[in-house]
């Protein structure tokens, strides 16, 4: 009896583990299952593109011959290439800027009212992301203009009489950016609400009970909290403004001094590409910039430790 008695415990903890593998196997398989669609995805529109693009940039595909990096010395040659450069990573530093600390602002301001008030406030903030980028630059084509601008006083103020001095006087990087801020905010807002409202409420509780103030609650609790919130935004923000293309292609209705054909990276690549019909060294530019996007990710993250579990 002392034997069975014995050998019934182990058996009953060795059919645990069995269970307890065969449910985490299910979930596995489950989560891949899930997963399985935006991984097809993936591959078709991202993967697979970016590959390809990598491959044709080896090649003159005029004459369909290799050429090794002859496009990519192409590309370095070009002096409108560093002309862009420097003009797309201005904007993304004034835009990213922008983003961070306006949103996180925004956003935790939002969090120290009445649900009800900070609901409405955020629809109204996420509104304008509904809008196409095409036709938010053709709507502040117009509140640009001080001549029809509902900013109009505060246009003249600064002795801006037309379209073209409101231009020069702030540039276009900063006008591509604040085009950018108001577009793609109030997506970021919504998104950081639902952060804010899942932190724990105890943690909350207590901070207020030693006294916190609502600044110093949001500072000093809140805001450490989400860091990893604002780094994401960041990464994909910085991802987003590389591929500036529509703001300044549309810039040619404000006039003909104001048209710009390869003022942004992705104009350059679609010059090369259906202006002079030389598909490789747009693929070069188009892969550098795609690598150049990643390694910024990749350091940012690990930089920030970004996966490190608290």
């Amino acid at each position: 009896m002392s034997a069975i008695a014995a050998a019934t415990p182990s058996k009953s903890v060795s059919d645990r583990s069995r269970a307890e593998r065969r449910k985490n196997w299910r979930d596995i398989r489950m989560s891949y299952l899930l997963l399985l669609p935006y991984l097809l995805l993936l591959l078709m529109f991202g993967v697979l593109p970016i590959a390809y693009a990598l491959g044709l940039s080896f090649f003159d595909t005029i004459e369909m011959v290799f050429w090794g990096f002859t496009n990519y010395q192409f590309v370095f040659d070009d002096f409108r290439v560093s002309a862009s450069v420097a003009n797309v990573l201005t904007f993304v530093a004034i835009w990213v800027a922008m983003t961070v600390v306006g949103v996180a602002t925004l956003s935790l301001m939002l969090d120290s009212i009445g649900r009800r008030t900070a609901a409405v406030l955020r629809t109204i903030y996420f509104l304008p992301g509904a809008v196409t980028s095409s036709a938010i630059v053709v709507l502040w084509l117009f509140v640009l203009d001080p001549s029809v601008s509902p900013f109009q006083p505060i246009l003249h103020l600064f002795g801006w009489a037309t379209r073209a001095d409101v231009l020069s006087g702030i540039g276009l990087s900063g006008i591509f950016a604040v085009m950018a801020y108001f577009a793609g905010s109030g997506g970021w807002i919504v998104v950081f609400g639902g952060a804010l409202s899942s932190l724990p409420t105890e943690v909350m509780e207590a901070a207020r009970i030693d006294g916190a103030s609502r600044f110093q609650l949001a500072i000093r609790i809140k805001l450490p909290m989400i860091w990893r919130s604002l780094v994401l935004m960041a990464i994909l923000s910085f991802a987003g403004g590389l591929q500036l293309f529509v703001e300044p292609q549309l810039m040619a209705f404000t006039g003909g001094q104001f048209t710009q054909n390869d003022w942004s990276l992705n104009q350059m690549a679609f010059q090369y590409a259906f202006r002079m019909g030389d598909f490789g060294a747009s693929a070069a530019l188009s892969t550098l910039l795609v690598g150049f996007s990643i390694a910024i990710a990749l350091v940012l993250v690990f930089a920030t430790k970004f996966y490190k579990l608290d």
